[in-house]
């Protein structure tokens, strides 16, 4: 659990979503704690690690000696690392990986003449709103996805906690656009509770109520909301395919962060009866 003096040592330094407490503990049932810079989650003997300091520069020993900390100290069957790299360590893990965190700073952003053109476009046929709730017409978006495309379970899990996270937590924005019949087209999820970073979260597109540049409008109103509230950098979150890197190049985002990610399995893992018979 984090103190009230913690909570706000990681709302100011906070740069990655999986910093945002109320979000990874919705998602994850986890109660978060540091050790030493790092954030981390236990749920039941699960651990989730964030590799990635929180103000501190990354360097991979520093990160494998806070690792070793809290599986010491938590003793999980399983755990999950996210990290600019994958260090060596003697439990059995799962394939890493790869991919990056894309970011945008809205103090050096331009639009060019077609993107300008698309959101004109959009802007006529669209009407969009900001508020802090689903519908359920959005939640009828979410599921419709996950029918229309392949994803693995991490990710039907993680997409079928969004309402639990929206409802949970103050700092997440729901941005809508929809047509003027008042059907719903597209809708993203950002989060504004770091004090340099806002973050996108999620995009859901109609494919029955499609409209070109709806996906375009509402990033924009998500920057204008970005700066008006004072954000540094808005990270636009992983590249996942090279569709979702061609959306976020085309508004200036640039990679700034490695991502790798896997399993740890050590529910038989050897350490545990290392620290058993050593007294620990």
């Amino acid at each position: 659990m984090l103190t009230a003096s913690e909570k706000d040592y990681v709302f100011q330094y906070a740069y990655l979503p999986e910093h945002i407490t109320g979000y990874v503990a919705a998602i994850s049932e986890g109660e978060p704690f540091l050790i030493k810079d790092y954030l981390c989650y236990n749920r039941n003997g699960y651990l989730i690690f964030i590799g990635y300091p929180l103000n501190e520069p990354f360097e991979e020993i520093k990160m494998k000696e806070a690792l070793d900390m809290a599986i010491e100290q938590i003793r999980p069957k399983q755990t999950v690392l996210i990290a600019p790299s994958i260090p060596k360590l003697q439990y059995p893990r799962s394939e890493s990986e790869s991919d990056c965190y894309y970011r945008l700073d809205p103090s050096d952003l331009h639009i060019h003449q077609k993107l300008r053109n698309m959101i004109k476009r959009a802007s006529r046929e669209l009407y969009w709103e900001k508020r802090g709730e689903l519908n359920d017409d959005h939640m009828q978006l979410i599921s419709e996805f996950l029918s229309a495309y392949k994803v693995s379970e991490d990710t039907q899990h993680l997409f079928k906690r969004i309402p639990k996270y929206v409802s949970s937590v103050s700092t997440a924005a729901v941005f809508t656009a929809r047509d003027r019949a008042g059907s719903l087209v597209a809708f993203d999820i950002a989060e504004f509770g770091a004090k340099e970073y806002a973050f996108y979260m999620f995009n859901f597109r109609s494919q029955k109520h499609y409209v070109p540049g709806a996906s375009d409008l509402l990033l924009r109103e998500l920057i204008n909301t970005a700066q008006e509230e004072g954000k540094s950098f808005i990270n636009l979150g992983l590249g996942v395919n090279n569709g979702v890197i061609f959306f976020k190049k085309k508004w200036g985002g640039i990679p700034f962060l490695d991502y790798k990610s896997c399993n740890y399995n050590l529910s038989n893992s050897s350490i545990f009866t290392f620290l058993k018979l050593s007294g620990r």
